[in-house]
């Protein structure tokens, strides 16, 4: 054998550094894939919310009736979820105007989940 040459190969340390940076890149990966997936949950949870505050909303403007002032809870069942809906109705800024806030939320069961969107709005007097 010739002295001074390096078999071919890698030693057990370089493998074990290959080894335990690949798995560190794939835990890494996997946090990075997580927080994804709840950033896209909570995106759509709140573009349902959206859409259940503008439901309600167009549905006070499309009866056309002067709210009195005053809160109301509801449930509703959108999009295959159940949804709490809470109408706060205030004293508008300008003469016959009506301030109104729309909180909505998921429910799981009986409990109400965090807030899941906030719409606020201004309502004019119907004609007469």
């Amino acid at each position: 054998m010739k002295r001074g040459v390096r078999s071919q190969g890698f030693t057990l340390i370089e493998v074990l550094i290959a080894v335990t940076i690949l798995a560190l890149v794939m835990v890494t990966l996997g946090q990075t894939l997580g927080a994804s997936a709840r950033a896209y949950s909570n995106i759509n949870e709140t573009h349902l919310g959206f859409l259940v505050a503008s439901d309600k909303l167009v549905e006070m403007q499309v009866y056309q009736q002067w709210p009195s002032t005053g809160q109301s809870d509801t449930e509703v069942t959108r999009n295959g979820r159940d949804w709490w809906i809470e109408t706060i109705v205030s004293e508008g800024p300008y003469p016959d105007t009506r301030r109104v806030d729309i909180n909505v939320g998921l429910l799981r069961g009986d409990e109400k989940e965090g807030l899941a969107y906030h719409l606020a709005s201004l309502i004019g007097k119907p004609a007469s």
